[in-house]
């Protein structure tokens, strides 16, 4: 089975100017953790820039979200953690007739 964040990886490695030297996915526990080894010339700053820009590009047009937050520096470099969030309201009709159904909305 695939996991949530596996196509955010694979476009991560498509993307020009990339401040890293290699990429690596951790899953544990059911939470991605990405590890970044950055090239000579690119610093934590330079690569949290990217990754925003980034992201804005890949969920443009969506409902959804992309979170990351540092975690550490290790042997293998940069350590994140990231989580696809969708929105806590309803987006479409189940047609149960809920009092929160979409097709009320003004």
């Amino acid at each position: 089975m695939i996991h949530p964040i596996q196509p955010f990886v694979q476009y991560l490695l498509v993307q020009p100017d990339i401040p890293y030297q290699s990429l690596d996915m951790k899953i544990f526990a059911g939470v991605p953790f990405l590890y970044f080894k950055l090239q000579d010339h690119s610093g934590q700053h330079a690569l949290e820039v990217w990754l925003d820009k980034v992201i804005e590009g890949f969920t443009s047009g969506t409902i959804w979200t992309i979170q990351w937050l540092y975690i550490r520096s290790s042997s293998n470099g940069l350590v994140y953690k990231f989580s696809i969030r969708s929105p806590n309201q309803k987006s479409f009709c189940c047609g149960n007739q809920c009092p929160n159904c979409i097709l009320f909305r003004d």
